[in-house]
């Protein structure tokens, strides 16, 4: 499997499948909305891969790099921010021990769909900035400009059609299954997220009812209530109220920004549970420490099963003497959005980069890179996790070879470090005793005519 630019090579073939319809309105959302997110650089490959000439046969990754003009970490790079935003899927096939390759583009959202995306929209606030944002926002939104004597009589799905707000709640299985049937063909970007087991969407259905909150309308959002539920732990009555306090009075209209910035600054106001503190505490050595100790191992996993992500991240801060930030929030919403992992996998994944790792805050990069890893050895249980972490320190702690060159000593030939008189003996000890006669009258007479020349 090829997870680092290390394994690509120029030659390595690709071949390129458009999975949607990429209208004009989706070149206005790639440039508008996902290029300030993933760079100009992920923008161009997007381009370059639609465009490219016979795409749907296999080419070398040299006719890339040539017509971006990048090399193969930039390259790879690039595809790993679109297969991160859901405008990219990566496939590898292997035959006969060649590898290659096949990317299928996704559209970019609509406008409206990519400002309801939570991921997608709280990265761009947080590169462009609330005014930046809300222009952007303002730009997408159709303005109609009615006349002031004009009555809209429209009627709504609901005013012509029945549905039962119980069954928008609590989907139907029949519609639930349709949607998983669908989900592998098209891949979208929006998967369905999954089910809190714990969570009784039917009650909160009827807390709500007896508010004036408009629960069809609010299901839309089903989503974002599942990512907040499996983040902070919430429970029936607590989500109602939050919804509630996200709900505009006069209109029933349902705010999604607010209802996640109500409960992180809550969270954030929060001192941590004592159970769950006193709990993570036991449970403080570090995984390679706790090998040889099945209870502590134990109570680790128990305390993983059962904490929410947010309470536990906070717990293990706060027993260090920090403090979750804001940016902390965002790392581990992200993962939970992505439904990559159980909560127990992911509470052990940020256990091992604050705990074993002993690093202050959580990276996202390497929180990112960890969650690749685990995700592609399909790590789905705390005892895989703890399995991975431990193979994760050993390979840590291997020594590694050393590139510098050791110091090569010359040692001198014998015949070297002999004294020039035996040279020259040696050399005479070739030649003959009449050729030694006559080298030596040759000299007398070279240094006879030395000492006329110095008189002179």
């Amino acid at each position: 499997m090829e997870d680092s630019w290390h394994q690509l090579q120029p030659k390595t073939t690709f071949l390129v499948r458009v999975v949607d319809r990429v209208a004009d309105q989706s070149w206005q959302s790639l440039t508008q909305l996902y290029q300030p997110i993933i760079g100009p650089s992920a923008t161009g490959l997007f381009s370059a891969l639609f465009w490219l000439p016979k795409r749907g046969t296999y080419q070398r990754h040299a006719t890339l790099l040539a017509e971006l003009g990048m090399d193969l970490s930039h390259l790879y790079d690039a595809r790993l921010r679109l297969e991160a935003t859901g405008l990219l899927t990566t496939r590898v096939k292997t035959e006969q021990g060649l590898q290659s390759f096949i990317y299928e583009l996704h559209a970019p959202l609509s406008p409206a769909a990519f400002f309801n995306d939570d991921l997608l929209s709280v990265q761009l606030l947080g590169m462009l900035g609330d005014s930046l944002y809300q222009s952007l926002v303002a730009a997408n939104t159709a303005a109609i400009d009615a006349d002031p004597g004009e009555e809209n009589i429209s009627k709504n799905f609901l005013d012509v059609f029945h549905v039962n707000s119980q069954q928008i709640m609590n989907v139907p299985d029949a519609v639930s299954s349709a949607r998983q049937a669908l989900a592998p063909a098209s891949e979208s970007a929006e998967a369905a997220a999954t089910e809190p087991t714990d969570f009784d969407f039917k009650l909160l259905g009827e807390i709500l009812n007896r508010s004036y909150v408009d629960t069809q309308d609010l299901g839309r959002y089903r989503s974002l209530l599942i990512t907040e539920i499996t983040m902070y732990g919430l429970d029936e009555p607590t989500l109602a109220r939050f919804i509630g306090e996200a709900t505009d009075l006069a209109s029933n209209q349902f705010n999604p920004q607010q209802f996640k910035r109500l409960i992180a600054d809550q969270f954030g106001r929060q001192s941590a549970p004592q159970t769950v503190t006193t709990t993570t505490s036991a449970a403080t050595p570090t995984v390679s420490q706790s090998a040889g100790a099945s209870s502590q191992e134990a109570a680790l996993i128990k305390v993983a099963s059962t904490t929410a992500p947010a309470l536990f991240l906070r717990a293990i801060k706060q027993k260090n003497g920090g403090f979750v930030t804001d940016g902390e929030q965002r790392v581990v919403r992200d993962l939970v959005s992505r439904q990559l992992f159980p909560e127990s996998v992911l509470n052990l994944m940020i256990f091992h980069v604050l705990v074993d790792e002993d690093r202050p805050t959580l990276n996202k990069n390497l929180l990112d890179t960890i969650a690749n890893d685990w995700s592609k050895a399909k790590i789905n249980t705390p005892q895989l996790a703890i399995q991975k972490i431990r193979e994760r320190q050993a390979a840590a702690a291997k020594p590694r070879r050393s590139r510098k060159q050791p110091t090569v000593k010359e040692t001198l030939p014998e015949w070297a470090k002999k004294p020039s008189e035996q040279v020259q003996t040696s050399s005479q000890a070739k030649l003959s005793a009449k050729q030694q006669e006559q080298l030596k009258a040759r000299i007398a007479r070279l240094e006879q005519r030395s000492k006329e020349g110095k008189e002179d």
